[in-house]
């Protein structure tokens, strides 16, 4: 039995910690911090936020081009992850919080079914635009290896800080700070 729990854990800690395109895992980043992860090819802290249309978990669609003139939270999560779970209270909180000076955005990724993350989304109360990243183009533009990960985007779509842990409300402060 313990065999069987060690092998699952290895392969859940192997695909999350794997990009996918190179079989390489991206560099280590530190936990509960703001920062960027200097990784060539992918969106940077400091640059153009790279631009994306999904269809929503309701059907609709969300362009990140549609937001522009508007401060953004982008937050990459999966139904299965644990930590995005512990988040989603978080990211409720700041989009109640926002009216309208900024938007949050969920960017669903590596979940295998669409039902799956609505439900998670429906179950959490999720209030916010979530979009389904079926081909997982875009957390491979911005990077996303490890979830859950945030973007605090300012209004004239330049990416501002990077999270790269679960988000807390101190994180979510110092996020702000640097987009609205």
């Amino acid at each position: 039995m313990l065999v069987v729990v060690l092998a699952v854990a290895g392969v859940t800690w192997w695909s999350v910690r794997d990009d996918g395109d190179t079989g390489t895992a991206s560099p280590a980043a530190p936990g509960s911090q703001i920062g960027s992860l200097a990784e060539p090819g992918v969106a940077q802290v400091g640059e153009p936020a790279p631009d994306f249309a999904l269809t929503t978990l309701d059907g609709g669609t969300v362009r990140l081009s549609d937001l522009r003139g508007t401060p953004v939270v982008l937050n990459f999560w999966a139904s299965w992850c644990v930590p995005c779970r512990e988040e989603f209270p978080v990211l409720a909180a700041a989009d109640h919080d926002a009216h309208g000076d900024y938007a949050v955005v969920g960017v669903n990724t590596r979940d295998n079914l669409r039902s799956d993350a609505k439900s998670f989304a429906r179950e959490e109360h999720a209030t916010w635009q979530n979009g389904y990243d079926a081909d997982e183009s875009v957390r491979k533009a911005y990077g996303v290896v490890g979830l859950p990960q945030t973007f605090f985007i300012r209004a004239d779509g330049t990416i501002a800080a990077r999270v790269l842990s679960t988000l807390d409300d101190q994180l979510v402060r110092d996020g702000l700070a640097k987009i609205t």
